[in-house]
């Protein structure tokens, strides 16, 4: 039961501080390593409960649920947000305005940069993470439950960065390196 607790506990202040790191946005590092990993301890305080693999299934499912009610609760908030009279709403610039065939090859590299290639990113890293685990000792089925879980919000974070940045090159850099560097990594040691 104290194991169970300190998972709630650790879900509920992850999922508050990764809340608050996304309210701010680009200046929010530390609430997002912070929250992410009481997230990761409270899937560890979990596996104490019922076994690794029950254990963390049962984290999951507390943390979606934790996280699902504070989006819910942010949708229902009135908006903060306010015009004021007589002051002009900033707009962000980050790159020129295109048009035409310029501005459908943009849209068709985001997407393929959205889907497929975190998607390989995921796969990869998810792939190279289940080796570093199987040597240092994991049990086989564990090790699968674990990664099977790790791969699905590993393609929901990286898709989510993906949509969030602004600017094309830094998310195809940091996008592609995530893709490329694991499968070189993977291929060297097979």
């Amino acid at each position: 039961m104290l194991w169970q607790c300190v998972g709630v506990a650790a879900a509920l202040g992850g999922i508050f501080l990764l809340h608050k790191a996304w309210q701010k946005r680009l200046k929010a590092q530390r609430e997002a390593l912070a929250g992410s990993l009481l997230v990761l301890f409270s899937l560890v305080a979990w596996a104490q409960t019922s076994g690794a693999d029950k254990g963390v299934a049962l984290g999951i499912i507390v943390v979606v649920i934790i996280g699902g009610l504070a989006v819910l609760m942010t949708a229902l908030q009135v908006p903060k947000r306010t015009k004021r009279e007589g002051r002009a709403v900033p707009q962000r610039v980050s790159e020129p305005p295109q048009t035409g065939p310029a501005l459908w090859l943009r849209h068709i590299y985001n997407g393929v940069l959205l889907f497929l290639i975190t998607g390989l990113a995921a796969v990869f890293l998810s792939a190279g993470l289940f080796l570093l685990l199987r040597w240092l000792g994991m049990e086989h089925g564990v090790n699968l439950t674990l990664i099977a879980f790790l791969f699905s919000i590993l393609w929901a974070s990286l898709a989510v960065y993906v949509g969030s940045q602004p600017t094309m090159l830094r998310k195809s850099l940091v996008i592609w390196g995530l893709a490329i560097a694991p499968a070189v990594g993977l291929a060297l040691a097979s």
